[in-house]
């Protein structure tokens, strides 16, 4: 319970429902009816016979939604067909070495703007490989020769989040099976604990992430925040923060150098962009201490508010991975409730910068 508000978990679905106080009541006692008289009964003090059919049915129909059986992606039995190797790039993230084959300079789009500030010169032999590469349509992607991920090229998202996670789980000597979740959000240090930064695309949080990462703060992730589950810290993604082309006139005085970071364009709905690159920090990881929903309103003031569960978990959930592991889910939603939740509106670089440091402080002082 958070608030006025219920976080349910369906282990069939793996989905994650907000219902408020009096639907939660409702549910209960729908579900300890045996029959439908029996349910009509336990609330006949509050509505007619005929409006608790149509709340039966209503409840009927939300369970059924929730209930929806949750499946593992279909991978086929396909196998690596190194002729698709036409471009090869080697990137050195410290001391992990990675070599990752594109069949096409689109598909090198994909994957390589955000982390082309670790491509080096190929020296000597690779830790691991990927292949990326489409055919028939279908983008395709290998690691060491087995077949991670076969998706349609306008689900390219879901390519380049399993990427992500497995490049990750190389970074960080880890199993997919290690990991909560990897979050749509971004996060910031400030080398004691982390703030994690959620928005729907365009609400300014990448541009946001980018302010904090010159003022003093460091970019833990951008967009993809991974959250383990032996400690319930966030991860490093070494990633850089993708800038939409409204951003570059604020950022360009800001960033050094940033004239000459090359403009990417790949999908006509996120229109050019320009990769960021920042420094690692100096941890792989930090815990949490709050999710802030970013809220960009011209001419507005800096104002960081406290906000309801609802609201940041109906931004978190749609384009979030979300382990289906039982002992997750519970870790989930127990990390939730630790954690604080704001949001922040704002249009002064300054100001916000200003306000998100004194948060920090009060976050570490808790701490």
């Amino acid at each position: 319970m958070f608030g006025d508000y219920w976080i349910l978990w369906y282990s069939i679905s793996n989905s994650y429902s907000v219902i408020n106080s009096d639907f939660e009541l409702l549910l209960d006692t729908y579900l300890t009816s045996k029959t439908q008289t029996e349910f009509s009964n336990s609330i006949s003090n509050y509505i007619s016979v005929s409006d608790s059919l149509n709340l039966s049915e209503t409840i009927h129909n939300y369970l059924k939604d929730c209930n929806n059986p949750y499946s593992l992606p279909n991978i086929s039995s396909e196998t690596l067909d190194t002729s698709h190797r036409n471009i090869s790039k080697y990137y050195l993230f410290g001391t992990k070495r990675i070599l990752i084959h594109y069949s096409s300079e689109l598909v090198l789009k994909t994957v390589h703007p955000a982390i082309a500030h670790y491509c080096k010169k190929h020296t000597e032999a690779p830790d691991v490989i990927f292949d990326i590469f489409l055919k028939h349509n279908n983008l395709h992607l290998f690691k060491n020769g087995k077949l991670l991920s076969c998706v349609p090229k306008r689900e390219y998202h879901h390519m380049q989040g399993k990427f992500i996670m497995h490049l990750l789980c190389s970074l960080h000597h880890k199993t997919e099976q290690d990991w909560i979740g990897t979050l749509h959000g971004s996060a910031i240090t400030d080398g004691n604990t982390s703030i994690l930064f959620v928005g729907k695309s365009g609400k300014g949080k990448s541009t946001l992430s980018a302010l904090l990462a010159t003022n003093g703060f460091e970019l833990l992730a951008d967009d993809v925040s991974p959250l383990l589950s032996e400690n319930e810290h966030i991860y490093y993604n070494p990633s850089s923060i993708s800038i939409k082309k409204g951003a570059f006139e604020l950022l360009q005085p800001l960033v050094n150098n940033f004239d000459n970071l090359p403009i990417v364009e790949f999908n006509a709905t996120k229109g050019q962009l320009k990769y960021m690159p920042c420094a690692k920090p100096k941890y792989n990881h930090y815990p949490c201490g709050a999710i802030m929903l970013v809220n960009y309103q011209p001419q507005s003031e800096t104002i960081i508010e406290p906000i309801s569960i609802k609201h940041v978990l109906e931004t978190i959930i749609e384009d979030s991975w979300l382990s289906p592991n039982p002992k997750h889910a519970q870790q989930f939603l127990d990390w939730l409730q630790k954690v604080k939740l704001y949001q922040v509106t704002y249009s002064n670089t300054d100001c916000v910068s200003s306000e998100i440091s004194t948060l920090f402080k009060q976050l570490n002082h808790e701490n």
